[in-house]
């Protein structure tokens, strides 16, 4: 069944550092854009002593009222601009709290900033902590990685919408939030597909890979469009992840929308993974779909 989408509760995730602050525009432009309520959400890590202060007073410690000061800040400039914000500390640790938030203040788009260091010329890790929470969160992830750019309007410089592929059903789950911001902002979708390394010279095996693909496209997107289907599309669209890359660079893409795999798998290939790329060298947001679609049929973004 094709999902339907919807943006209403944008669930904002900080830490107060600089690719955080950064995200939070990206936040802002969505609310805007349509008309949602941004939940601004810090995750503090109580020392035993906080904690046992926080029992003998009854209230809150410095270290929570602290936070609690510094995103009431954030939210106040963001009120100012007659967008609804609730503001939540709490208390755990950040992977674990993240997620359940999600289900909590029922979220149908989570915004991330992320922060990375390079190990050698070519060996960027984004943060481990990302990593975990956009291959676990139950809806779509907006990641601003540390190459993005401050100063971007989306809706004055968004030109296309580019989706990534690798050829598994997983990532299908991507197609459909693709289309519907392609629709949302006016702007084209531009697909490019990575092809498996065992397949690149192995017509029949990318015919089989291409078939199964969309297949599952179909039931992503149904029939309505139809070269998203076709696997003679799918084929002339291959390309490798460098070419895929530079695409994005070069033509100003706005953002990036690709399916993710599940958490075993990122673990089996936490620094090879096609996802992992893509977001340790985007200079673009990425929008992350994980293929968990709700009981009600409803896909949240």
């Amino acid at each position: 069944m094709k999902p339907e989408i919807k943006i209403e509760r944008i669930l904002f995730a900080t830490d107060f550092l600089e690719n955080s602050r950064l995200s939070l525009d990206y936040a802002v432009c969505f609310a805007q854009k349509f008309g949602a309520t941004i939940i601004m959400l810090h995750v503090v890590q109580l020392s035993q002593a906080a904690k046992e202060a926080e029992l003998e007073i009854s209230g809150p410690s410095a270290t929570r009222k602290a936070a609690e000061q510094r995103l009431e800040k954030l939210a106040e400039g963001v009120r100012r601009l007659d967008i609804p914000v609730d503001v939540h500390v709490v208390d755990g640790f950040v992977c674990e709290t993240v997620i359940a938030s999600v289900r909590t203040y029922r979220a149908d788009l989570l915004v991330l900033g992320t922060h990375g260091v390079h190990r050698g010329l070519d060996h960027f890790l984004i943060g481990s902590n990302t990593e975990k929470i956009l291959m676990a969160a139950e809806c779509p992830t907006l990641t601003v990685g540390a190459h993005v750019l401050s100063g971007f309007d989306i809706e004055e410089h968004l030109k296309e919408i580019m989706y990534f592929s690798d050829f598994t059903p997983e990532a299908t789950a991507a197609a459909p939030v693709a289309l519907f911001l392609s629709k949302e902002f006016s702007v084209p979708v531009d697909t490019c597909l990575l092809l498996p390394a065992e397949s690149r010279s192995n017509e029949k095996l990318r015919e089989i890979l291409s078939e199964r693909y969309c297949e599952s496209m179909k039931d992503a997107v149904g029939d309505d469009d139809v070269d998203w289907c076709t696997p003679a599309f799918q084929l002339e669209q291959g390309l490798e992840l460098d070419q895929m890359m530079d695409r994005a660079e070069s033509q100003d893409a706005g953002l990036i929308v690709l399916g993710v795999h599940g958490e075993s798998q990122l673990g089996r290939h936490l620094h090879t993974s096609f996802a992992y790329q893509v977001l340790a060298k985007a200079t673009c947001p990425v929008v992350t779909v994980r293929k968990t679609p709700s009981a009600d049929g409803r896909l949240h973004l």
